[in-house]
């Protein structure tokens, strides 16, 4: 009995030392820091007021920052779009246009509960294809908005390099 268990255990040892583990980058409080900062750099610099926040992969909020002077609601707003670009490697634009697609089988996102498909989510991609966050902005317009997180996003990618 005791050889056979012995045998077990060496197998055990032997799949468990060869087995390769897989790692992902994380998206560290610097980076987060550094991502916002650019963001709100843009939004003085052209006199919008925006809040962006920013999420690790699959949707833990990293960081948040409100500038002053932002509409109450555009804070959730923020969070929703940064969660949706952090759950789906998409910016809420591009769901957005997938979920109105006509009778696309897409049309399923608009059923996703806490998924919001309105312009100023993107999502953080390493150049290796590895999605690890999203950003999401809220307090001007769509258009500057997703300018805004994009730019974020940018700097990560930049950060994060593998």
């Amino acid at each position: 009995m005791n050889k056979i268990l012995s045998f077990f255990i060496i197998i055990l040892i032997s799949i468990s030392t060869n087995a390769k583990i897989t790692t992902k980058p994380i998206l560290t409080l610097d980076t987060a820091s550094k991502m916002a900062n650019s963001c709100i750099s843009l939004a003085k610099e052209k006199g919008w007021k925006v809040n962006i926040a920013i999420y690790e992969s699959p949707g833990s909020l990293k960081y948040y920052a409100s500038m002053d002077g932002t509409y109450p609601a555009s804070e959730e707003i923020s969070r929703l779009k940064g969660k949706t670009s952090a759950g789906l490697p998409y910016s809420t634009a591009e769901l957005r246009d997938m979920a109105f697609e006509g009778d696309s089988a897409n049309n399923g996102i608009l059923t996703l509960p806490g998924v919001i498909l309105l312009k100023g989510g993107f999502p953080i991609i390493l150049d290796d294809g590895t999605h690890v966050g999203g950003v999401g902005v809220s307090g001007d317009s769509g258009g500057n908005d997703e300018n805004c997180a994009k730019i974020a996003s940018e700097v990560a990618k930049k950060l994060m390099v593998r």
